[in-house]
């Protein structure tokens, strides 16, 4: 959610900051930390993570609970969050749930790698059939591939 509307560097930026004025030992800083932290952050981002820590500290982001949860109804349901847009909803349930065979739908750069590996008009759906029931790991292979290809995350 800190990435959202920014760019990636900037993005990157705010995140350091938050560690190095509220994390330990190099680690972002934990719900109860942030959930009273006086946060200093572009537009409605600080009001957004504070509400995400608030939903972390009631059990809503518990990636235990998630598991037990069809991964589409785990989506809707973290994405009621305030902050938590469609695709910080899929990241959420993605890596805090762990689910094998998730297939996010709002992942920009996921589609660009299906264009530029299967070709342009080939959809994420149309492809990612033949990766049952590893569709989350699949997905999350061409993305690192892609950033390692590209370094746009990275900034380069």
């Amino acid at each position: 959610m800190l990435g959202q509307r920014l760019r990636i560097v900037q993005a990157a930026r705010l995140r350091a900051e938050l560690i190095a004025r509220y994390g330990q030992d190099g680690a972002f800083p934990p719900p109860h930390v942030l959930a009273r932290a006086d946060l200093d952050l572009p537009g409605r981002k600080g009001e957004y993570l504070q509400a995400v820590a608030e939903a972390a500290l009631d059990g809503l982001l518990d990636g235990a609970a998630r598991r037990g949860l069809d991964p589409g109804l785990a989506v809707q349901r973290v994405h009621q969050v305030k902050g938590l847009g469609p695709f910080a909803a899929e990241l959420v349930v993605v890596r805090g749930a762990n689910p094998p065979d998730a297939l996010p739908s709002h992942e920009r750069r996921l589609d660009a790698e299906i264009a530029d590996r299967y070709g342009p008009g080939r959809t994420l759906a149309e492809v990612s059939e033949a990766w049952r029931p590893y569709r989350t790991w699949a997905a999350v292979h061409l993305r690192a591939q892609r950033e390692q290809r590209t370094g746009k995350i990275a900034g380069r």
